[in-house]
């Protein structure tokens, strides 16, 4: 009987007692053999000691021993007894495969890694080394040469499902994920969840939406799956799926804030705005000290310019959170767009004292004065922003647009400021476009193009920027492209030559001082 030591393959047993009288008159091996398959570990280890001690060069008693003194925990003492056996015949490969295993478990990979491939030369199908080999490869991120040797060993596969999984997806091999991922029983729950988060993580949200939802029907605690399921749906694009699933999960009794919160984007995305008010309104009931709840209620009231229900908001939350940095910036934004310059611009300057080392305070300041009118104001306050945080690309963008607003023909330093922020975040895309469009206004057409095309290419659905490229191209005899452009700006049915002060800071704000996103449970 050849036994293989593969300890994520078994399950812990209880290392209980059973005296070698119990053998009843059983060969002490075969009896060992039944102890340490009953995982007694301690009784199977008296009964080789004493077999090994009569009878030294029993391979199989000594390779037994091993494996039951690795099954009590003393690995040392086991791989002495592999050692052994391996001096007596060094191509016993039952030996040379439990010490190679026991290396691997003592993190001894390089020793583990050579008698695995020892064992390959001569019986080059053993699943079980390539299993120990696709994980010593999967440890240092070799995932090609994992996945060779996880498909030679798909027998034997299961305890490391994920792990294989996880190589298919970083060699490029998305297609071939589910199909590895199917083994895995709907009643394994551990490995369901975490087959979703696998699949999350490589933006595979509806494929990875069911692996939660077999997670939450087998589960103890339904509510940690139901919400990745959730959350796999909104960012799949299922929404209505979503809004099924969270009413049934409230049905339930799982009234969690987060998830009211969460369902909310859903409600959003489908028109039901009313339902997105109730959906966030519920959250702040359940947890009214959370902040991100009147935060996103009040992102949403700004989008649907429902301004008073949006203080009403605010105002609650900061009834509660009276420091809150993104309440009150929140607050400052309704406050601008309801035409109340001053009434913001207090909000934003306690916003500047709650966290003194933010930049979006100051700017949503600038774009405020310079929505009243008081640009000079903006651009002295911004110059010494940029100089005591330079490294913030927001402060000079916003300069350069207070500086563009002030002088009648923008000179070196707007040029410069937007520059700045470009070096300083080149995917800023807002940035780009008006220092293309100062480019071309100066002559320096292939600047411009060069520019405008990135800011077309960060964000599509800049109308600004694409407008301006269409004039590059024109100008540059480009009748064709500059055509396909401008038909663009038509598609898209926005088209702004100048930032408008309110637009900006909202979009901003938003982008901010809103929450961040979600994420998989864990």
């Amino acid at each position: 009987m050849r036994i293989r030591l593969v300890p994520f393959l078994i399950s812990a047993l209880p290392l209980l007692t059973w005296a070698a009288d119990d053998c009843n008159g059983t060969p002490p091996y075969d009896c060992a053999v039944a102890l340490v398959q009953k995982g007694r570990f301690p009784a199977a280890i008296d009964v080789l000691e004493k077999l090994t001690t009569e009878s030294p060069q029993n391979l199989k008693a000594l390779n037994l021993l091993g494996i039951a003194l690795s099954g009590a925990g003393d690995i040392e003492k086991a791989n002495a007894r592999f050692r052994q056996a391996l001096q007596a015949d060094p191509a016993f490969l039952s030996a040379l495969e439990n010490l190679a295993i026991n290396e691997f478990v003592l993190g001894q990979r390089d020793e583990a890694k050579a008698n695995l491939e020892t064992i390959l030369k001569k019986n080059p199908d053993d699943q079980v080394a390539h299993v120990y080999l696709g994980e010593i490869a999967y440890g240092v991120q070799q995932y090609g040469e994992a996945v060779a040797h996880y498909e030679k060993a798909r027998a034997k596969l299961y305890p490391v499902v994920l792990h294989f999984a996880e190589c298919l997806l970083a060699t490029g091999r998305k297609n071939d994920v589910s199909a590895v991922l199917r083994a895995i029983p709907a009643e394994d729950t551990e490995k369901q969840f975490q087959a979703g988060v696998l699949l999350g993580k490589a933006e595979a949200y509806l494929e990875a939406a069911p692996y939660f939802g077999r997670a939450r029907a087998h589960a103890n605690d339904p509510y940690t799956a139901g919400y990745d399921q959730t959350l796999m749906l909104i960012r799949g694009g299922d929404y209505a799926g979503a809004i099924q699933l969270s009413e049934e999960l409230f049905s339930a009794g799982l009234r969690r804030a987060e998830l009211y919160n969460l369902v909310s984007e859903a409600y959003v995305k489908t028109g039901q705005v009313e339902k997105a008010y109730r959906a966030l309104r519920a959250a702040t009931e359940l947890e009214p000290e959370a902040e991100d709840n009147y935060v996103d209620l009040a992102g949403i009231c700004l989008d649907n310019s429902n301004y008073e229900l949006g203080l009403e908001t605010v105002d609650i939350g900061l009834k509660r959170l009276p420091n809150s940095y993104r309440l009150h910036m929140h607050r400052g934004l309704l406050m601008a767009h309801r035409g109340l310059t001053e009434e913001s611009e207090k909000d934003f300057e306690i916003a500047s004292r709650l966290s003194p080392s933010e930049s979006l305070p100051y700017v949503a300041l600038g774009l405020a004065w310079m929505e009243s009118g008081d640009t000079a104001k903006a651009v002295e306050v911004l110059r010494a922003r940029v100089r005591l945080n330079p490294n913030d690309f927001m402060l000079p963008y916003i300069l350069g647009i207070a500086l563009s607003r002030s002088d009648a023909e923008p000179g070196d330093e707007t040029k410069a400021a937007f520059e700045a922020s470009v070096r300083l975040n080149p995917r800023f895309s807002p940035a780009r476009a008006q220092l293309g469009k100062l480019l071309l206004n100066s002559g320096d057409l292939s600047g411009a193009v060069e520019q405008l095309e990135t800011a077309v290419k960060l964000d599509p659905e800049d109308a600004t920027a694409a407008y301006q490229l269409g004039q590059a191209y024109r100008r540059t005899g480009d009748g064709a492209r500059a055509q396909e452009m401008l038909a663009r700006v038509v598609k898209l049915r926005h088209q702004k030559d100048e930032i408008d002060p309110k637009d900006e800071m909202r979009r901003l704000i938003r982008q901010g001082a809103a929450s961040g996103d979600h994420a998989v449970a864990k």
